[in-house]
């Protein structure tokens, strides 16, 4: 880490990248006064505390909950942090439930959850249609998936291996189409069994074609 004025910047050293990193700057001191080079960490090696002429401020080595999607948890760079995967948070490895597990702790973006959905686009007219959803970088789901269809349905998936089985609302839970319009996107997400949080979520369309019939 390199400090100025009243503002500390954290770098990440990567093996022959000279110089480091800088991945994140944090405002630390109320005031513009320098702080001071003399650093220390607390006890638990979990904050640092940073000095200036006036004033001492303990402040986190990271603050990986700040980020709220894998994606942004994971292309932040912050070397503390990584994906809890069924908790749904960016966390310290330490914080996250059994994550010496398969897949339970991503480090990597790419291993980020992906959701492909077999149809991603249904009739309104269709009631309890079948889908399948091909989940990639997961752990073992077999403690059980919830699908979840924005705020109008909610039923068990039928879970094999990386693939989750999902029903369509169907008869009033079918989402509303707004007038003039032809289709609505609806949020399908997958919530995990075993912890009540959101594994990962994907976009279903639901259609009417009979906006077009003259």
């Amino acid at each position: 880490m390199s400090l100025f004025v009243n503002k500390e910047r954290k770098i990440r050293v990567d093996g022959a990248v000279e110089g480091g990193v800088l991945y994140e700057t944090l405002t630390v001191m109320k005031d513009s006064s320098p702080i001071l080079r003399d650093m220390a960490f607390s006890l638990d090696r979990n904050s640092l505390y940073v000095m200036s002429d006036y004033q001492v401020v303990q402040v986190p080595v990271e603050s990986c909950e700040q980020y709220g999607t894998c994606a942004e948890c994971l292309s932040a760079g912050d070397p503390h942090c990584g994906w809890c995967v069924l908790y749904n948070m960016c966390s310290r490895k330490d914080r996250c439930l059994r994550a010496e597990e398969s897949f339970r702790f991503a480090t990597d973006i790419d291993r980020c959850v992906k959701v492909i959905a077999h149809p991603d686009s249904i009739a309104v007219s269709a009631h309890s249609v079948p889908l399948l959803l091909e989940v990639n970088n997961v752990p073992d789901l077999s403690a059980g998936i919830t699908c979840s269809f924005g705020q109008q349905a909610q039923a068990e998936g039928h879970v094999n291996g990386n693939r989750v089985m999902c029903l369509s609302p169907a008869g009033k839970e079918v989402p509303q189409i707004s007038e003039g319009q032809d289709w609505a996107g609806v949020e399908l997400r997958l919530n995990s069994n075993e912890t009540g949080q959101m594994v990962a979520s994907t976009e279903v369309k639901f259609y009417n074609c009979s906006t077009h019939q003259m």
